[in-house]
């Protein structure tokens, strides 16, 4: 298998895969290029990119918008901060207030690793289409808007596994496709079925997923 390049830090892990820019082959979008959108996930920012984004927060009841400053000194992992929590994108045409994806550093909530939760409006309120303790490694820009993204998660024992998930627009739901990579190294596509299913089983077994 050959090996990706992992870039690991105490904060974030930037995932570059190998396998760069591409076309879709649908015939309706001959001509629309796939881009690849490495995640470099630190949680660096002071603030957020807008004042929407800590409304967003309060209303999913994630963390508490209104706490007094003593509060955030003695607890300061649980504040609507941008060092605690990171806003993406899985269709870049939607609003933020109609959906999101939102990476959680680890440790909030006394919590030891991260998560990436899908998050949509449904009938007027916000909730939570998927979870993963799992974070974002790449977007993959998708012509029917929807991004493909490649979540990795941890394993004590093989490192590291990068799964890609797609939107299904019949059940109108991200699911699993295919392992992507297995500790850095690309998983061989005449092994993807077999690991896949091997894999997909572990995250089961580990709880990998709420």
């Amino acid at each position: 298998m050959k090996k990706l390049h992992f870039i690991s830090y105490s904060i974030g892990i930037l995932f570059a895969s190998s396998c760069g820019d591409s076309f879709v082959s649908d015939s309706a979008n001959e001509d629309f290029k796939v881009d690849t959108i490495a995640i470099l996930n630190y949680f660096e920012e002071e603030e957020f990119e807008n004042d929407t984004l800590p409304q967003l927060l309060n209303e999913i009841g994630i963390c508490n918008l209104h706490k007094s400053v003593r509060e955030s000194i003695t607890d300061s992992l649980n504040d609507c901060t941008s060092r605690n929590y990171k806003f993406f994108k899985y269709n870049f045409s939607m609003p933020w207030t109609e959906g999101f994806g939102l990476e959680i550093r680890a440790t909030v909530n006394d919590f030891p690793l991260r998560r990436f939760i899908l998050f949509e409006r449904i009938d007027g309120k916000l909730v939570k289409s998927r979870g993963f303790v799992a974070n974002l490694a790449e977007i993959h820009t998708n012509p029917h808007g929807f991004n493909d993204l490649l979540l990795l998660f941890p394993d004590k024992e093989a490192g590291s596994f990068v799964v890609k998930y797609v939107y299904n627009l019949n059940e109108k739901s991200y699911e699993f496709e295919a392992l992507e990579a297995i500790d850095g190294y690309i998983v061989k596509q005449d092994r993807k079925d077999s690991l896949s299913n091997v894999v997909l089983q572990r995250l089961n077994d580990n709880h990998m997923f709420f």
